[in-house]
């Protein structure tokens, strides 16, 4: 399988179009349903699945083990190389499954929460599936094949969904939210496997094994560190706070992550194959990077922004009025994201050249000092543990910065330069949409109006600036339907 594609601008686009769509769908129809579950369901019920989900992903993080990004980045890589990796990721779940079977009652009786015994259980059954489908997407990216991660999407993502709602319409509690998660990642496998270059033979070579790890590695101890300090702070808020403080704390991280998720994974996931075939082309690289920033911070700062401004409203309407608690968390966490949606292009990039391990100092670093925002702040409520990760990821966005000025020659100076016009943009917006909510015509109709507003701000200012993004992704939709 090797890596000499050529790649075009226009595979570039339509890779990133299916996948936006994959995204769109998926995440879109995710978000209808976990309106649904909101209402049909309590906040403590979401408390107790953050709770094992922490585990559990965290778990997910050592079988998969960077073998995703090492099946899209390497430049040479055959099928034994896959098969080891899926051997060994399935022998990983299995011994996690293991351990996490027997500790679970101690876990339960922790949080004096005894249904999470059985339901974490069960739900870390999803680790086998997870090491299976890292293979089969890291496969499709590594193609380019965004288009059959579509077709798995709208499978997958409606049949969970249905079981999840019916289950929590019965009144089943965190076993609907559970079964919700296994019967997704359950679906999308058996629906990938029918695809018989998705099938791989269980071999394994200690040889291909190392070869691949040594790379790997680094990858795997990035995430480690990356997913820990999240974890950790859940787990806190679960034993510190209520179950019910924690599902609207978690409630809020989530939906301020489907935000980015759209755009950003989408963007990450054509970004990573394009890079790494110009890796040995630093100026490239850079003017890559540069666009692909650009366009980021064009579409997600306006987005973020803006939900940050509606989500009073948005949540009244769409979770009903006992979510209201999880509002200033939403707020906070909306500005959160905005450091990642930027940073993640630079952290592609770190992987296309092989310099993996910064990543993996940059994480330790970023562990150190959320652990220490955290000790301090849980000392005065989640509100301010939550403002303490928001800090803690602006500063790392600004290290980054740093990172990629000495690594490949992005200076500080054009990246500000970069930002200028979306920030602009996105400020001339936020003070329309502020003031379009006095407008007296009840919550759902000034949302309305907000939205309209806004919209129509942004792109006027991205008009008399002359926002050379607004522009390019003009020319691109043009040149995509005239082709089509």
């Amino acid at each position: 399988m090797g890596n000499n594609e050529t790649i075009t601008k226009k595979k570039v686009v339509g890779s990133f179009l299916w996948k936006l769509m994959e995204r769109l769908f998926s995440q879109g129809i995710n978000l209808v349903v976990q309106i649904i579950l909101a209402r049909l369901l309590l906040p403590e019920d979401f408390g107790s699945l953050a709770i094992i989900v922490a585990i559990t992903n965290y778990a997910a993080i050592f079988v998969q083990s960077g073998l995703a990004t090492a099946i899209v980045q390497r430049e040479e890589i055959d099928d034994l190389d896959i098969s080891t990796l899926l051997t060994a990721s399935l022998g990983i779940a299995g011994i996690f499954y293991v351990i996490l079977f027997f500790v679970s009652p101690l876990i339960a009786n922790f949080y004096e929460i005894q249904e999470l015994t059985w339901a974490l259980r069960v739900l870390s059954l999803i680790l086998f599936l997870n090491a299976i489908n890292s293979v089969q997407t890291a496969v499709l990216s590594r193609k380019m094949q965004f288009r059959k991660l579509f077709l798995r999407t709208i499978v997958a993502v409606p049949i969970a969904g249905a079981v999840g709602i019916v289950m929590a319409y019965m009144d089943m509690g965190i076993w609907a939210l559970v079964a919700h998660n296994l019967v997704n990642m359950a679906v999308i496998v058996i629906f990938m496997s029918f695809d018989k270059t998705l099938r791989f033979p269980l071999k394994f070579s200690f040889s291909r094994v190392k070869k691949i790890y040594a790379f790997s590695g680094k990858i795997l101890l990035t995430s480690i560190v990356t997913g820990l300090h999240d974890t950790i702070r859940t787990m806190v808020i679960g034993k510190k706070y209520s179950s019910e403080d924690l599902g609207y704390y978690d409630k809020a991280y989530t939906y301020s992550n489907y935000i980015t998720l759209i755009v950003n994974s989408s963007i990450s996931s054509v970004l990573l194959p394009t890079f790494s075939r110009s890796q040995n082309d630093f100026g490239a690289l850079k003017g890559m990077a540069r666009r692909s920033i650009k366009l980021s911070a064009f579409i997600m700062f306006p987005v973020l922004v803006g939900a940050a401004l509606i989500c009073e409203p948005l949540v009244r309407l769409l979770l009903t009025e006992k979510w209201l608690p999880c509002v200033p968390y939403l707020v906070l966490f909306c500005f959160l994201r905005i450091p990642g949606c930027l940073l993640s292009v630079d952290r592609q990039v770190y992987y296309a050249i092989g310099r993996s391990g910064i990543n993996l100092f940059y994480e330790i670093g970023l562990f150190i000092l959320n652990i220490a925002t955290l000790l301090v702040t849980m000392q005065y409520g989640v509100i301010y543990i939550a403002i303490g990760a928001t800090a803690v990821e602006f500063l790392g966005g600004f290290l980054i910065c740093c990172i990629s000025h000495k690594t490949y020659g992005y200076t500080l100076w054009e990246r500000c330069f970069d930002l200028f016009k979306p920030f602009m943009n996105t400020a001339i917006m936020a003070v329309c949409v502020w003031a379009a909510k006095f407008i007296p015509v009840g919550y759902f109709g000034g949302m309305l109006l907000q939205i309209f507003f806004g919209v129509l701000a942004y792109i006027g200012s991205a008009i008399l600036l002359r926002d050379e993004n607004f522009k390019y992704l003009l020319s691109t939709i043009k040149q995509t339907i005239s082709k089509k």
